[in-house]
């Protein structure tokens, strides 16, 4: 079951099945505010750690684009010292964080993305809660209304010998609370994980793209 499970469950129909058989619409109505409350804070844990690990990657990412930035400035600096081998190395470590560069980019897109269709749905709920709790005072003023014009009712139907029954049925009909509505719609989407690039031995395309590389900056520096 995904977030707001509970609260994707509760249709229209079924809210109005359970006030038609509750004894105490108003209880009801109260159970329903408080369902929501709880709902609401499972929520706001869920989305807050989304929220971290989106800001997790993001710090990665941008760990990863420093780093390969330090590499080439090392990749330079062994090439003017006349130590290509070592400037060699700095350049295949320089391609193992442009990986992780792409790599953590498309976990980050991901991860924003739920986090930012989470707090969507967050504000949903609120607004839903709030409208709930506006409406409940108004609806427990209809239930109470209803109940008097019940007794009311049942009084009448004493001192009559038949028929009658058209209006009380009328009348009981009006004892229900007609409408209340609950929509909250979350699609639970689970977090991905990608398994890191191995840094070890380079395949003969990386090991082409080093020597490319290696040459351009040769180039660049006039080595």
């Amino acid at each position: 079951m995904g977030v707001f499970s509970r609260i994707k469950d509760m249709t229209k129909a079924s809210i109005n099945e359970m006030l038609d058989r509750a004894e105490d619409p108003v209880m009801m109505l109260n159970q329903y505010i408080r369902d929501m409350e709880e709902e609401i804070a499972r929520a706001e844990v869920t989305t807050a750690k989304q929220v971290a690990s989106e800001r997790k990657l993001q710090e990665r990412l941008q760990d990863a684009y420093r780093k390969s930035a330090e590499r080439e400035a090392r990749a330079a600096e062994a090439l003017r010292g006349g130590q290509e081998e070592l400037a060699r190395q700095e350049l295949e470590e320089k391609l193992y964080y442009e990986e992780k560069i792409t790599e953590y980019s498309e976990l980050h897109e991901q991860a924003k993305g739920q986090a930012d269709e989470l707090s969507r749905q967050l504000q949903e709920m609120k607004s839903d809660y709030y409208q709930m709790r506006n409406k409940r005072s108004e609806l427990a003023a209809r239930a109470q209304m209803a109940k008097t014009q019940k007794r009311i009712a049942e009084v009448r139907a004493v001192v009559q010998i038949e028929g009658g029954s058209a209006s009380r049925g009328f009348q009981r009909m009006e004892e229900k609370i007609v409408q209340l509505e609950v929509e909250a719609e979350i699609a639970g989407q689970t977090h991905r994980t990608k398994q890191g690039a191995n840094a070890g031995l380079l395949d003969q395309a990386k090991q082409r793209q080093v020597d490319e590389q290696l040459q351009a900056l040769k180039d660049k520096l006039n080595v």
